[in-house]
């Protein structure tokens, strides 16, 4: 009797609740109406639309990052001192529902990733660079981009069970818009007058406000590109024949995809993105073996007939005219508009070189490059730039001996993982795996020359090596689908 009288008296205070909690959020959804901006209500509907989607198909999360990566930055919200682009907040809510949802089903976390340890290294002496940090804000900064990275791979690991095409398509998309944003740019002269090329075009740096980063995040998508459109024709000639549709657009986006970012690439004029180009190239056609042969004959005569003025000289000139400066006096070198940017770089190598003898072992302080810079600076160069403009430089400065063998372990995992699961996938999905392989050798390459982990371009390599991940551990889960592609 006394259950039945709670239970009774408890459906009659649930149900004056629910009118009181519908009451408060209309009053709620009133003020803030009246009170918001329209650009802030529009956001809020954006995002509470989104939020249901993604409690639906977490895997939104993944083809909204694809886009947020390079065209976030055009609007960002301002809270408490600190920019929040599209990417943090997609990144965060995705992120957050997926925890919710790992806890309500109680699945097992961390999921099985063949990476995860890899990361959790190299995250881990972050973690121990912080003894001797000043700038705790900075540091954290960089600690935050990893964990980031690690979490993001491994859900993208675990998400992307049937979902990669989707996920490739997505990235192929957002890099040529990209790309058709830095080719006007080219062809249009619209950007700043030191970006001026050859007295009548403009290096292409699309929305990221500069040439390096908008080359390197063409050069990591490339070989995504490229590699599809090699590894796919077969599927798409039998969809022909069969009239599937899905087969022949996604190896048309690749090629189309191909030709624009490869363009784009190059309009960039960047010195790090044309050698990183090469890099991942040079791995994906190692990983392809005999099939690649004509490819590399094709170099080949290029370069034997290079004497007769085939390549443009300007661009060979753009790759070599690094190495006459680095064996010089850069104190008493007279400074050009030709080499500013080169003698500039090669004064912060220099600076970040100092900051490694200093400290020698666990280094200066993750994210602590900008702080420690002016110690140490050259003359004629005190503005710290934020970083080394090289990468394994800037881990020796910042993490000592310790950090750059934990990146340089990581690295080398990611390398042999993705070389090991091209080498058993086929179709599309071994042109992931080979485009995962060339986004890493492009990455290597372009890190002598830059920092590559900016932009949330960490982000596009967690998607991407977690798409290869998820390939291998499908494979596992079902063996007897694995050849049939």
């Amino acid at each position: 009797m006394m259950m039945n009288l709670s239970a009774r008296s408890l459906g009659a205070i649930r149900g004056p609740l629910k009118h009181l909690c519908l009451l408060f959020f209309l009053i709620l959804l009133g003020v803030l109406n009246a009170r918001l901006p329209l650009v802030w209500e529009g956001a809020l509907l954006l995002g509470g639309v989104g939020l249901v989607l993604l409690l639906r198909w977490p895997i939104l999360g993944l083809y909204a990052l694809a886009f947020s990566i390079p065209f976030g930055s055009l609007r960002e919200i301002h809270l408490a001192g600190m920019a929040f682009g599209a990417s943090e907040l997609i990144l965060l809510a995705t992120l957050g529902i997926w925890a919710l949802r790992t806890l309500a089903l109680r699945k097992a976390w961390p999921p099985s990733a063949p990476l995860t340890w890899a990361i959790s290294l190299y995250l881990g002496t972050l973690f121990l660079s912080l003894w001797p940090a000043q700038n705790m804000a900075s540091a954290f900064k960089e600690l935050s981009k990893w964990l980031e990275l690690l979490l993001l791979y491994l859900f993208a690991t675990e998400e992307l069970k049937v979902h990669r095409k989707g996920l490739i398509a997505a990235l192929l998309l957002a890099g040529s818009l990209e790309g058709l944003v830095g080719i006007y740019q080219f062809f249009r002269c619209v950007g700043p007058e030191e970006f001026l090329l050859f007295g009548r075009y403009m290096r292409a740096f699309g929305t990221f406000l500069q040439p390096n980063p908008f080359g390197g995040y063409m050069g990591l998508l490339l070989p995504l590109a490229y590699a599809t459109a090699l590894t796919s024709w077969k599927e798409a000639w039998h969809g022909w024949q069969r009239k599937q549709p899905k087969p022949i657009l996604l190896w048309g986006l690749a090629v189309i995809a191909m030709g624009i970012m490869g363009a784009a690439l190059l309009m960039s004029w960047s010195r790090g993105a044309l050698l990183g180009l090469l890099g991942g190239a040079l791995i994906v056609f190692a990983r392809l073996g005999r099939r690649s042969w004509w490819i590399l004959v094709v170099a080949l005569c290029l370069l034997a007939l290079q004497p007769q003025g085939l390549l443009p000289s300007s661009l060979l000139h753009r790759l070599t005219e690094f190495s006459q400066y680095t064996r010089i006096d850069l104190a008493t070198v007279e400074i050009t508009d030709e080499n500013f940017a080169i003698i500039e770089r090669l004064a912060h190598w220099q600076a970040a070189w100092r900051i490694f003898a200093q400290h020698p072992w666990l280094g200066a302080g993750t994210g602590q490059y900008a702080t420690v810079y002016p110690s140490v600076a050259l003359p004629r160069w005190q503005d710290p730039l934020g970083h080394a403009h090289n990468y394994y430089l800037n881990i020796l400065a910042e993490g000592g001996l310790i950090g750059l063998t934990a990146y340089l372990a990581f690295l080398l995992a990611a390398l042999r993982t993705t070389w090991r699961i091209a080498g058993h996938a086929h179709g599309w999905e071994q042109g992931l795996a080979l485009g995962a392989l060339g986004m890493l050798g492009h990455l290597a390459v372009h890190s002598i020359f830059d920092n590559l982990y900016v932009h949330e371009m960490y982000l596009l390599v967690a998607m991407i090596l977690g798409a290869v991940a998820s390939v291998e551990l499908a494979s596992k889960r079902s063996p007897s689908k694995a050849c049939v592609r």
